[in-house]
């Protein structure tokens, strides 16, 4: 078993077998983003694309938990020549998996327990939809330590809640939780604590209801005409991540962060 396959599962549905549940299974360190999460994502994309018996994705995090995003100690020392590729491999493998995930022709739709954090946060806005339990959050972290909010991650806030409010989360760094990102759009609907995954399954079987083709060729036009706005960031964020990881200022708070936890956002 390799290792991207122990990060991810795949799971079909026993009562639907149109219904696919994908989860993220690092509980440990709350479904952290890592090599091995990216890598099994981007098989279960690719696993699902050819399936045409599955119509509808689920995307959760196992343990209460969905992801606490990427994983900032691995990022290295942008001084030695390796780490720089490093990171601009890291920046660009994250932007594919979002990438990826949004184009697959299944809808889908991320259940969301705990916390929605950075990168985590990215993957969800790369779903059709977003199910919260009533005690979950989002949080992008990524200014307080030094770093753009990359992945294509803004452009796809933009279009779900508007510039002022995407500055907002990804500036102030705010805690946010479900209600307030039911307000903003960001959430499509809040169920009881525990429940996210059976509220994510309900939406589907609704979605389940109508033709797979006519669903498809909808979802792939109104993508298309959202991804306007991914055009002006297309290579830009991985770039800027680096120039951001020479801010000393920003070394400074990530070294804090490091320090003072171990783990990632």
């Amino acid at each position: 078993m390799t290792n991207s396959e122990k990060a991810v599962r795949i799971e079909r549905s026993q009562d639907n077998p149109a219904l696919a549940v994908v989860s993220i299974c690092r509980s440990k360190v709350r479904n952290a983003i890592n090599d091995a999460v990216i890598n099994g994502l981007l098989e279960a994309a690719e696993e699902l694309r050819k399936d045409m018996s599955v119509q509808a994705v689920i995307l959760t995090g196992e343990g209460g938990f969905f992801s606490a995003g990427a994983d900032i100690s691995t990022f290295g020392n942008i001084e030695d020549e390796k780490d720089v590729n490093l990171v601009r491999h890291s920046a660009y493998e994250g932007k594919r998996l979002c990438y990826e995930w949004e184009n697959l022709p299944q809808l889908t739709i991320a259940a969301i327990e705990g916390g929605a954090v950075g990168g985590g946060l990215g993957l969800a806005v790369s779903c059709d939809w977003r199910v919260m339990a009533s005690d979950a959050w989002a949080f992008v972290p990524e200014t307080r330590i030094g770093l753009n909010y990359g992945w294509s991650t803004l452009p796809r806030l933009t279009s779900l809640i508007g510039p002022a409010r995407t500055k907002t989360m990804s500036i102030l760094c705010r805690r946010h939780p479900a209600a307030e990102c039911e307000s903003w759009g960001l959430a499509d609907s809040v169920v009881p604590s525990g429940g996210a995954l059976a509220g994510a399954v309900k939406l589907a079987e609704e979605a389940l209801r109508v033709p797979r083709l006519a669903a498809r060729i909808i979802k792939r036009s109104v993508n298309n005409t959202a991804n306007a706005l991914h055009a002006a960031t297309s290579y830009a964020d991985m770039d800027e991540m680096l120039v951001c990881m020479t801010d000393p200022e920003g070394n400074r708070a990530r070294e804090d962060f490091i320090k003072g936890t171990g783990k990632g956002k």
